[in-house]
């Protein structure tokens, strides 16, 4: 990560610190930035805020003002953060509440309240990201004292989650570099960046499969690459949900 992301990362964690005092458990950066392929022209900052108790309505709306792209202007394409409760940490489920989620990417701006909320889903990759290489900012418990580990079955049922959903509503290098890091988390339970999880899969695809997935990668990237045929992707990614559930069985 590039130095004025790294400053504004830790003025997000001191902004934390000052509405939620000797409650906060730690500030902890996830998603590319600790996985790699950290690309600040289409990344987003990715952070995890863990506090010992819910937040008080007037905490919900500090913490909201202090993030802010007015007040906090992000280096990135935008901050992506969501506070949870450490016994929410502690015992991860399919899905997690949350306290409060505040995204400031400029197509994307929101503040979600999440008393009376559902859960979030995506919470469950974020945990186990922050499991196996979640890095603390600033003052705080580590990583592996606030997240327990997140069950194998787990974090694979919303990976295929995220993938079906990809394959319909997302941009084709994403759909095509998610679906190579699920069949790569299915094969070896690891999880990589959606670089790292193309760079995986390019020499265990046909020839068709490796110029998708080599385009996807130069996009990702943001290097010239040839346009997507949406049924190419489509086919792409349905071929590794067959090869996941293979691996699975």
């Amino acid at each position: 990560m590039d130095s004025l992301s790294d400053h504004y990362v830790r003025d997000v964690a001191s902004a934390m610190a000052a509405v939620l005092g000797s409650r906060l458990v730690g500030v902890y950066l996830h998603g590319s930035a600790v996985l790699g392929g950290f690309d600040a022209r289409r990344s987003d900052i990715d952070v995890l805020v863990v506090c010992a108790h819910p937040m008080t309505t007037d905490e919900q709306a500090a913490a909201a003002g202090r993030l802010s792209n007015d007040r906090l202007p992000c280096p990135a394409r935008g901050l992506e953060l969501s506070v949870v409760t450490l016994p929410v940490t502690l015992r991860p489920k399919t899905q997690p509440p949350f306290e409060l989620h505040v995204t400031t990417a400029p197509d994307d701006t929101k503040v979600v309240d999440g008393h009376g909320h559902g859960g979030d889903p995506d919470l469950v990759l974020h945990f186990a990201v922050c499991h196996q290489a979640g890095r603390l900012v600033g003052p705080g418990r580590a990583p592996a004292e606030v997240f327990a580990p997140v069950a194998h079955d787990l974090v694979m049922a919303q990976l295929v989650a995220e993938l079906r959903w990809a394959a319909e509503h997302a941009p084709g290098e994403y759909a095509v570099l998610n679906a190579c890091r699920a069949w790569r988390f299915a094969t070896d339970g690891t999880l990589v960046s959606k670089i790292d999880g193309g760079q995986w899969a390019l020499h265990r695809v046909s020839m068709t499969g490796h110029e998708l997935v080599q385009s996807a990668l130069e996009r990702q990237r943001c290097l010239p690459a040839t346009e997507f045929d949406s049924r190419e992707v489509k086919r792409f990614v349905h071929w590794i949900l067959s090869r996941i559930v293979e691996t699975s069985a």
